[in-house]
């Protein structure tokens, strides 16, 4: 799935200047990353993502079409982040045994050094090791990086987000056990390396918070108090602009402190009510927040979507009446494509494209909205989303003409964005009803999503801007009165992702709106139960992706069902934490309507 992706690696690294050696020293060879950057040879996920967060940039954008075994690598490294999280060492110790052979055909330089840091954690785990676990670390660092960093650093270092986690549990070792000499100095150099070099802010919120966290319990530490405060305010500002959750608890605990030695009260009461909310949004959602930096070190938001190669024939295939020799007629045989579609094998992606093309979907490997091989479009495409969303219309409008600008309008999924985005601009400007609005995302959808005969909507996990024309047109009709046909809408996603083997959170995207939307729906609907049950699911993936930004919607809406169901005192809770929550990422957009709700229900200000 990777080819494409690297000739995308290769334009950008020429872009910032940076040498191949830079780039792939410690990771792949130079003569391998010329194959990656000429989409000659493949890596796996892991390697390439390391790759381009050597440059600074995250993959998350990309949506990748992959295959079972591609995807249970990539699960796999969620079970084992869970496993530290649950402080589980057992099960922990049991991953680790697995590892080699869930990635046995994996180049094996990330994949080792992934595992070394695990077998350092364990150490930790089993006797609060912090000496075994810092001489583990250091040995996984250098399996990588065989200089010292700290002077490479200074002279045009590339770290990818791996070893900047290790660099960062290595110096939380040194401080445990007290041996703080220079390492304030070091985490000032990493804070800035990570700040220059790490462009994109979705990669970039992956390790400045925890590099701040750690800094500000240094300088604490010194008794430098307002440098604390200040460090803390940096890295809680970068999980405020990307929505983010981790480690926003430990952030807000070392806030709290700095804020009790300089006897601000007034900040301190509104650090106390963050913390609060961010307490109940786990206690909402079946979990606790609980301090632990190693496995805070090893997680981050994830914004990433991954469609199953194996399910995309699959549910094509089906949708279409076909029977398996009918569809792979001329292109593979029947048993080819019965193990392909049972996820026992993996299509080759010459294969893949001729199959799908057959069903009308001309889609390579992978595309972020767009389709389009210079990474800098899809930074200008989320730019676009956030600006949209935020309301600066204008801002927004200028980003679509450049986009427009330097895409190829020819691929029907380029087309399919931009004309969504003209559609919307439409609406804002009152020149288009929400009917015949709806009536042209229709038309846009079937660029890529064809009504089948079977009658079936949606009859795939869709991608990302399937699925907001979806939620585009759900909305619409929502406005217009006709909430059943906009449930059915919900009812017919959430099937579809309920149905596909790949986890939730590996479509965070869409999620988001989905949860908020379809609860507030079904409360409007009077479905109370079936509303409460989406709205804690809705939650549950706010903690899986890392998110805390979208929770403060969720928790509103279910404020709204628990009033129903005559739960006055939960409906204040749920309400109050979710204004909290939405001030706290400074979503003013919507603070105004929240605190009116509060007023007429309760007849007092949110205190």
């Amino acid at each position: 799935m990777m080819q494409q992706l690297g000739v995308m690696l290769c334009k950008e690294r020429e872009k910032m200047g940076e040498k191949q050696k830079s780039v792939a020293e410690g990771i792949i060879s130079i003569s391998d990353l010329c194959k990656v950057e000429n989409g000659a040879m493949e890596v796996d996920y892991f390697t390439l993502q390391a790759l381009f967060e050597r440059l600074g940039k995250s993959i998350d954008k990309l949506e990748l079409t992959i295959s079972c075994d591609e995807y249970e690598s990539i699960a796999y490294r969620a079970e084992i982040e869970r496993s530290i999280e649950e402080w589980d060492q057992d099960k922990l110790e049991k991953l680790i045994s697995g590892y080699d052979i869930c990635n046995e055909k994996k180049r094996p330089t990330i994949h080792k050094q992934y595992k070394i840091v695990l077998q350092a954690i364990v150490q930790y785990m089993k006797k609060r090791d912090y000496a075994s676990c810092l001489q583990g670390m250091e040995q996984a660092l250098a399996y990588s990086r065989h200089d010292d960093w700290r002077q490479k650093a200074r002279s045009g270092l590339c770290l990818c987000n791996q070893e900047i986690r290790i660099i960062l549990m290595i110096t939380y070792c040194q401080w445990k056990l007290g041996n703080t000499d220079g390492l304030v100095g070091q985490m000032e150099q990493l804070g800035g390396y990570i700040l220059s070099h790490y462009t994109d802010t979705e990669e970039q919120v992956k390790v400045y918070p925890h590099c701040m966290w750690l800094l500000g319990q240094l300088y604490l530490e010194q008794d430098r108090v307002e440098a604390a405060y200040a460090t803390c305010g940096k890295g809680k500002a970068s999980l405020i602009e990307n929505g983010s959750l981790n480690p926003l608890w430990e952030i807000l605990e070392l806030e709290e402190a700095c804020l009790e030695k300089m006897g601000r009260q007034a900040e301190l009461i509104q650090c106390r009510k963050y913390q609060e909310a961010v307490a109940f949004l786990y206690e909402a959602a079946g979990a606790r927040p609980v301090s632990n930096m190693i496995a805070a070190f090893l997680k981050s938001s994830f914004q990433g979507e991954f469609v199953l190669s194996n399910e995309l024939v699959r549910d094509l295939r089906e949708s279409s009446g076909l029977t398996q020799e009918k569809f792979g007629a001329d292109i593979c045989a029947r048993e080819t494509l019965s193990r392909i579609e049972s996820g026992k094998s993996k299509p080759n992606r010459k294969n893949l494209y001729q199959l799908l093309k057959r069903m009308g979907l001309e889609r390579e490997n992978y595309y972020g909205f767009i389709e389009a091989d210079d990474y800098e479009l899809y930074e200008k495409v989320r730019q676009y989303n956030r600006c949209f969303s935020k309301g600066r219309l204008k801002e927004a409008a200028k980003l679509l003409d450049e986009i427009e600008n330097g895409i190829d309008m020819t691929v029907p999924v380029n087309r399919q964005f931009v004309g969504m985005g003209r559609i919307t601009e439409q609406i804002a400007k009152g020149t288009l009803s929400r009917k015949q609005a709806n009536q042209k995302y229709k038309e846009l959808l079937a660029l890529t999503m064809p009504p089948m005969d079977s009658g079936t909507m949606i009859y795939r996990v869709p991608f990302r801007t399937e699925y907001i024309l979806w939620n585009k047109i759900a909305v619409n009709l929502r406005r217009d009165g006709k909430v059943e046909e906009a449930l059915q809408i919900y009812e017919e996603l959430i099937k579809c992702y309920h149905r596909s083997r790949a986890a939730m959170r590996y479509h965070a995207v869409p999620g988001f709106s989905l949860y908020i939307n379809y609860t507030g729906f079904l409360e409007v609907h009077n479905e109370l139960e079936k509303s409460r049950e989406i709205g804690e699911e809705g939650l549950k993936h706010c903690l899986a992706c890392c998110r805390g930004d979208m929770a403060g919607d969720i928790l509103a809406n279910l404020s709204l069902v628990y009033g129903k169901q005559g739960l006055p005192d939960v409906e204040e809770t749920y309400l109050r934490y979710g204004y909290f929550l939405k001030d706290l990422y400074k979503r003013e957009e919507s603070l105004n309507i929240l605190q009116k709700a509060y007023w007429d229900r309760f007849h007092r200000d949110i205190d």
